[in-house]
């Protein structure tokens, strides 16, 4: 089978390719760069002959990159709702979105939210938690700041609860969700268990051999300041919206995988 894949340069999507040639199909790789008229469905009509599938993975956690405003909603809402506009014309029903589960009122979750309200019923909606794996940006940091000996976090960031999940079964289960008979309606991707962002870094500490670090509470103040230097200066995934979206949990009730097997612990494999 033919499967299309919108960002597959990404994190998620890279990963989702190599899981479909292993599943034996061919992934037809897509990115929105530049960013042209994908709100209009018939932008993506040349994208979709010959496919017999669509998985949706573009995203960004910061608005109007690349001189593009307002782009989360463009990434997040306008742009996959015209692409499964443009499948139903073409009479493909096997499509994909991968959202997130966050909550706050970020332009970052609006959009995402949009995009979800959007698509319900029209779509297999992905909603993963915190993802983790090779050439993850989030885990990559979190795996940095894993070799500290002290640990230097903001309240709202040490608080809270992530659900990790192995971009690995990430990828294999947008695969299975992708090509099952029986349509799914969605999925709340998230890994066997919760805790806090500042456990997590503890526990991938044990887990490269080091005891717990030291925590230290960051003054809001200094916080602030340096989320809003992330906004100016995008050298990682720290700014504004990062720091509004950790002032919320993402964590539920571990639903129905749409793989056969268990996930994997998050401590189960390279965190960058």
């Amino acid at each position: 089978m033919k499967i299309l894949v919108i960002g597959a340069g990404g994190f998620i999507g890279s990963h989702l390719c190599r899981a479909l040639a292993e599943a034996g199909h061919e992934a037809v790789r897509a990115n929105l760069r530049p960013i042209t008229d994908w709100e209009q469905p018939a932008a993506w009509q040349p994208l979709l002959a010959g496919v017999q599938g669509v998985v949706y993975t573009a995203g960004c956690l910061r608005d109007q990159a690349g001189g593009v405003a307002d782009l989360l909603d463009l990434l997040h809402h306008r742009a996959p709702v015209a692409l499964a506009q443009a499948c139903e014309g073409t009479g493909i029903t096997r499509f994909v979105h991968v959202s997130a589960l966050c909550g706050g009122v970020s332009a970052y979750a609006r959009s995402k939210h949009a995009g979800e309200v959007a698509l319900a019923g029209r779509a297999c909606i992905v909603r993963p938690s915190l993802v983790v794996g090779v050439g993850g940006i989030s885990s990559r940091m979190l795996d940095l700041l894993a070799r500290l000996p002290w640990l230097p976090l903001p309240a709202e960031v040490a608080r809270c609860r992530v659900q990790p999940i192995r971009v690995e079964d990430l990828a294999a289960g947008i695969v299975a969700a992708l090509l099952s008979p029986q349509p799914l309606a969605s999925w709340t991707a998230v890994g066997p268990e919760a805790a806090t962002v500042a456990e997590w870094i503890d526990r991938r500490r044990l887990a490269r051999g080091s005891g717990p670090a030291r925590h230290i509470e960051l003054p809001q103040a200094l916080t602030r300041a340096s989320a809003r230097l992330g906004d100016l200066v995008a050298v990682g995934p720290w700014c504004s919206t990062a720091l509004e979206l950790l002032a919320h949990d993402s964590s539920e009730p571990q639903a129905q995988s749409p793989l056969s097997r268990p996930l994997r612990d998050a401590m189960e494999g390279a965190w960058a």
